[in-house]
Formats: C-alpha cells, structure tokens, sequence
C-alpha cells in the first residue's frame, strides 16, 4: 500500500469516528417488522460520513483529502486512459501517452492505479460499515451494493482480484478467482436487496441516509433499481461462461417487485453537492484544462454516431471548426497537431457536470438481451426499441421514431483529420431498426451496439461488453507495441496485475497469475493478452 495514501486513509478513518454515535439503533423491545419514527428520521454521523466516503470512490470523484485535491488525475487513468480509450469513446491527444495508447502498458503506473484506488479509498469506508452491519442493517445494505459496484470494474480491469478477504486485516491476502469474485457478488447483491426490498415495502415513504446519500438523497426505491439492474448487468456479463448462473441471475433481477431502472429520472450520477465550494468534472479537466486538452472524441464513436446522423451527436460532443463532429483514434503516433487542431471535438460538458455512473437506458439494452437469449427475440425486439427511446429521453434530444426506423443508415468511414494515413474504413455494418428476420449475431450486434451509444461516457461498462460480445467494432491500434502478448485484431483484454502488488504482496500476485491461466482461454500470463474467466466468446 502507498505510504502517502496510508497515512490518508488514517486519518480520514479517525475522523470519522470521531463523529460516532453512541446510542443503540435498536431498541430490544422494538418490533422488527416496523420501523419506528425515530429510526425512519434517523441519520448516524459516523454511518452517513463512511457511507459518502465510499460513494465518492465508485468512480474516481472530486473531493479535498486534507490538504490535497482528489479526482480528475486519478480518473483519467482509471477512466479514460483505460476503458474509455480502449472502447474508442475517446481518444488520446498527448504525445507522451504512449503506455495504454500504445499498449505499451509497463511504461507508466496507470495499470496500478483502478485496483489500488478501490482498495484503499472505497473498501476503508466500506469495512467500517460492515462493522455496523447489527446496528444498521439497511445502510450495512446500501453500501455492499456500492462494493460490488465498486469492485465488479476492479475484476473486470485485472481477472482475480483478492475479495473474499475484504475486511481482513493485514495488506497480504490472497487472490481469488473471477468465478470465485462474481459467485460472491451475486450472495451480496441478493442478501443486500432482500434487506432493501423488504424494509421499503414495510416502509414505503421512509429514506435512508438522505443527508449523506449523493446519488438518489436516500430514495430506497431508486436504490433497489439500481441494484437489481447491477446485477441484472452482472448476469449477462457471465453468458458466455456460466449460461445456468447468467440465466438465474437474470431471473432473480426482473423478478424483484420493486424493479428495474426504467426511465430518466431513475439515472444514477455523483452530481455537484449544493454545498460545494469547490469541484471538478473529470472529464471537463481532461478535454479541456489538462495540457490544453490531453484527449477528445474517440474514432469509433464518431463513425457510429456520424454514419447514423445520430442526433444525440449534439448532446455529447462539440462540433468543430466545420461544423462538424470528428475524433482521434487510438494507437497512433500523436504529435502536437492533434491538440492544436480546430478540427477535433471535445466531449460537451461543463465542469459543473456530474459523473454518471449508469443511465436507465442500460436496463432495457439488458433485458432485451435476455429476451433475445432466453424468451422472445419480438420481445427482445420492443425492449431494444425501449432503450432507445429512454436513451433519447434521458440526452433531451426528442423523438426516437426516424432514427429507429432507420433501415439504410451504416457507421460512416474513418477521416483522420490530422494525419491522413490513420484513416480507416468503418469496420461496422449493423443498421438501426430492428428485424425481427435476423440471426441471432445481428440482433445481438443491434443491441450491444446502442447500448454502446446509449452509455457513453461510461467506456469502462462498453470496453467490458467489447471484450465479452466483440461488439461495437472498436478501431484496432495503428501501433500496437505489445504485438507478441496483445493481438491488434482481438484488442487487449486487461491490465497488468498493479506493480505495487508485486512489491507488497508478491507471493498472492504470483499466485493470482496461476489463477488467471487457469481460468482463460489465452492463458499466456500476466499481460493484457491473456482473457478473463467471463470472457469465453
């Protein structure tokens, strides 16, 4: 563990106890099937304070840790130097990117920072509330859904990661397999929304945590979606390598009474608190303010966007010069032109903006993807349609109707504006409207595809879908300096496991590598060429 981030942590922990609160929860002559006026009031500090603490780290957010800024540095490699450039939602515009860019991924640290960051920064809070688990069994609740919303993208980025052992004192704890980890998560996920589901139908008016609670201000309801959508998303991640599982977990996801994410207001985002002095949005950093802009728009997004005229181009991009909306492919060689150029777009934001961690479109991408593998490709069919229109409604870009019956319209050809050989035809063919005539691939294509579009800017959630579906057809790297371990074609499948685990843990991370073959299709080690456990296809 770093020493600096040790000492953080230390501290923040002693502050909040600090705050703790004395007094039972419980009362022993409480009923337990109701809840009382005190307890349905009831805000703990020391609860509330861990619980922001650890909705702050689910995605890297902005934040003053003492006497230093937290957030947009470490997004921009956790996020956008690693899933979003590897999905082509953007790409990089500084020359000196060349360690994920160029898969040359030993070059820098980046590869450390998505598992360290979750571990000391999320799973501190959480273990302090898990020590609560008696007292408040509901927030206990609300936080292992952030866990596993927090280290499903920690397993996703390295394969086994050490998780059963969370909670554990001592820094060397052994890894456990990815099959081992997503088992887990589906027992925490169906004990935390049996606790959800059942106090919210005991108590339908009452909130939880509200003063403390950033996403949904202690909305149960809203929780409870977005928990069964996570796993309902975990349970399609695991089709290719546990049919059974992926199929009842799915089951168990759409068959809670309270639901799924179903339309724009259900969206899930850390947004600027009202009381805020300071704050950073880190992609607004990042396009904007870093270096005078360290990425932009990706290649592949734009050739899908563009080759359907897709209206919510305007929602997520600025246009350039032109009045156009073009992007950088990933992979190349970068000079300083790209940065200066007046012909690249920029992810449309403002620096007020909050960090979305899932929109409701996903769901119904996600039930239609059931439907199309375990009961009606119509069905399938009219949950696709959904998602669309729920993507359209959630950007403010009006109806869905052309633009679903689209029939003819094809991702668009590649221009690089700036350097005229990384140009590349469009590798997609997939048109919008639905058919209900086509093959399984197609219908399959369709829906990762928009729910590719539907998700931006969340390139950690579609890099995942990339690597478990091959769909959208992401641009490969022009250069490619891992070509012996990472194929161009195939694209890479991980990061290395953090250097920081070989220098304090180097008996479990060797461990883990055994682990990791055993568990691939392409076991050739700890590179990003060697496949995880879900990823079967």
């Amino acid at each position: 563990m770093n020493f600096t981030n040790s000492i953080k942590l230390s501290l923040a922990a002693a502050l909040l106890s600090l705050g703790a609160c004395t007094g039972d929860f419980y009362e022993k002559n409480t009923n337990p099937d109701e809840a009382t006026d005190e307890m349905l009031g009831w805000d703990n500090l020391r609860t509330g304070s861990a619980f922001t603490q650890l909705a702050q780290n689910v995605i890297p957010t902005f934040q003053i840790v003492g006497d230093d800024e937290y957030g947009s540095a470490s997004f921009q490699v956790i996020q956008d130097l690693a899933g979003n450039i590897f999905a082509g939602y953007t790409g990089a515009t500084k020359a000196s990117f060349r360690a994920n860019n160029l898969y040359d991924i030993l070059a820098a640290e980046w590869h450390n920072a998505m598992h360290d960051d979750a571990f000391q920064r999320a799973m501190g809070p959480w273990a302090q509330l898990d020590a609560l688990r008696e007292e408040s069994p509901e927030a206990v609740a609300l936080a292992d859904v952030l866990k596993v919303a927090v280290m499903h993208r920690v397993t996703d980025t390295y394969g086994p990661i050490a998780y059963l052992s969370i909670g554990n004192s001592g820094i060397q704890q052994e890894y456990d397999a990815q099959q081992v980890v997503y088992n887990r998560f589906f027992e925490e996920l169906d004990a935390a929304i049996g606790v959800l589901t059942d106090f919210y139908q005991k108590n339908p008016s009452a909130t939880l945590l509200a003063n403390y609670d950033p996403i949904y201000a202690g909305n149960l309801q809203a929780w409870i979606k977005f928990a069964n959508t996570l796993r309902l998303r975990l349970a399609m991640r695991v089709s290719y390598a546990d049919e059974a599982l992926c199929r009842a977990q799915a089951e168990a996801a759409l068959a809670n009474p309270v639901g799924l994410m179903t339309d724009a207001s259900d969206i899930a985002k850390f947004a600027k608190p009202a009381s805020a002095t300071q704050w950073e949005y880190p992609l607004y950093m990042i396009q904007y303010s870093f270096n005078g802009g360290d990425s932009r728009i990706g290649a592949t997004i734009e050739s899908y966007m563009n080759g359907y005229e897709d209206p919510r181009r305007a929602a997520y991009f600025t246009a350039n010069s032109r009045g156009e909306y073009r992007g950088v492919r990933n992979g190349i060689n970068i000079t300083a032109d790209y940065v200066l150029s007046d012909l690249l777009s920029s992810v449309k934001c403002t620096n007020n903006d909050a960090i979305v961690w899932m929109k409701p479109a996903e769901a119904w991408f996600l039930r239609a993807e059931y439907e199309l593998r375990f009961g009606s490709k119509s069905t399938a069919g009219e949950y696709y349609r959904k998602g669309v229109e729920c993507s359209f409604a959630t950007e403010g870009v009006g109806s869905a109707d052309l633009y679903l019956a689209d029939a003819t319209k094809v991702p668009a050809d590649y221009n690089d504006m700036v350097v005229s050989s990384n140009s590349a035809k469009a590798l997609g063919k997939i048109t919008v409207a639905w058919d209900d005539a086509a093959g399984f691939e197609t219908m399959l294509e369709r829906i990762i595809t928009q729910k590719y579009l539907a998700i931006f800017p969340d390139g950690q959630e579609a890099w995942s879908e990339f690597r478990r579906t091959g769909y959208p057809k992401v641009f490969p790297n022009v250069v490619n300096n891992q070509s012996g371990l990472i194929s161009t074609s195939k694209q890479i499948r991980r990061l290395n496991f953090p250097s920081t685990e070989y220098a304090t843990n180097p008996d479990a991370v060797r461990n883990a590598v055994v682990t990791l073959n055993g568990e691939s299709t392409n076991p050739t080690g700890d590179n990003g060429g060697t496949t995880l456990w879900w990823d079967k296809k």
